[in-house]
């Protein structure tokens, strides 16, 4: 039974470390789609745009797009990415500080 918070620390840890990498993998695939020029038309691009879209909806505009032919270049994304590794990090040390302190709760005399 010692070990119960630790098994709750980790798995709070797995659980946002893989949420974290689904959003990560999403938003990377919409950048390197992008990057590549795919044809929105495409079932599976247009699934896979429709969902990054929620997910950057709130840096979308943030800066300009760049476009050469098919190929777009969407800096939002990448600060989208850069956004939620923060968020991902924070939660993750977060979990650590609320299980440190209920691991060593504070002396109060």
């Amino acid at each position: 039974m010692d070990n119960v918070p630790l098994k709750v620390q980790r798995f709070a840890y797995d659980i946002i470390y893989y949420v974290l990498w689904i959003i990560e993998i999403t938003l990377f695939l919409r950048f390197a789609l992008k990057i590549l020029g795919a044809n929105p038309a495409n079932e599976i691009v247009a699934f896979l745009y429709s969902i990054s879209l929620v997910l950057i909806g709130p840096f979308d505009g943030m800066f300009g797009t760049s476009m050469v032919g098919n190929m777009v270049l969407e800096p939002s994304v990448l600060i989208a990415m850069v956004f939620y590794a923060i968020v991902g990090y924070a939660l993750v040390s977060l979990v650590k500080l609320i299980s440190q302190f209920h691991n060593n709760p504070p002396y109060i005399s």
